[in-house]
């Protein structure tokens, strides 16, 4: 089986991570594949909606930490642009109706890509997390620009700071997702309202996306610029080594601000 799976049901495109035994982790190459087929949705004329999904018990675990090393400044700030950026990028430019469909866990790069979609629906057992400082980074994948621009600059420090786990009900109140719903009924819910995005005037939604997007300044393209010059120099701390050793080692980290 693919990682990253595409199927179609009828006007809906169906891309699905399907990694459960890692929970959904992100290597490189995965993250490539879903660029890929973002830019397939985007295209193809047939497609009018996009769902997006996790295979089994989790939507997405974020990044997978195991393919995680020490890289120069300027290798870390290439791949992040080629893998990370490329693909949030692509997701977040889709001009159609992209509904996010999570069950349990969405955190990290999980997260971003959630706040990237257009809509979410989650089960009632969905949680979330900006995790990224566990690891000792700062937030990538667009998570700090986007998730402040929903919850505020306030909220979003909270989270970013505390990295804590909060639920689908939390989200809800936050605004962060649209609806929650019975574990049982999530799929077929998010096809159902799917649907009824897909008989839209789909070229009207996707230029009221375009324009929504234009009222931000900056842009989403700007603050990936930005956050492509801090992430690598934060690969070079002591921190960013403990919070990725840590977790390997199942233990807690040891931060020491260097």
């Amino acid at each position: 089986m693919a990682d990253i799976e595409w199927t179609q049901d009828g006007p809906i495109a169906r891309i699905k991570i399907n990694r459960p035994d890692r929970k959904n982790a992100l290597g490189g190459d995965m993250r490539l594949q879903l660029a890929d087929y973002f830019d397939q949705a985007n295209a193809d004329k047939s497609v009018r909606a996009v769902m997006l999904e996790g295979e089994g018990a989790c939507f997405c675990a974020g990044a997978d930490v195991s393919g995680m090393g020490h890289l120069s400044i300027v290798d870390s700030r290439s791949r992040l642009q080629a893998h990370t950026h490329a693909m949030i990028k692509k997701l977040y430019s889709i001009e159609k109706p992209v509904i996010a469909v999570v069950r349990g866990p969405a955190v990290g790069m999980g997260l971003s890509m959630v706040l990237a979609c257009d809509l979410t629906i989650a089960s009632e057992n969905a949680r979330f997390s900006c995790i990224f400082a566990r690891r000792g980074l700062a937030p990538d994948t667009g998570a700090a620009f986007l998730l402040s621009r929903v919850i505020g600059h306030a909220k979003a420090k909270e989270l970013i700071f505390t990295t804590r786990f909060f639920s689908a009900d939390e989200a809800r109140a936050l605004e962060i997702i649209n609806e929650v719903v019975p574990d049982e009924m999530l799929e077929q819910h998010a096809l159902e309202y799917a649907v009824r995005l897909a008989k839209q005037p789909t070229f009207a939604l996707g230029m009221a996306k375009k324009m929504l997007q234009f009222s931000l300044s900056p842009s989403f393209d700007q603050f990936l610029e930005y956050e492509a010059m801090i992430q690598p120099l934060i690969h070079c701390t002591s921190d960013y080594q403990e919070g990725i050793d840590s977790f390997r080692e199942k233990r807690e980290a040891n931060f020491t601000g260097q």
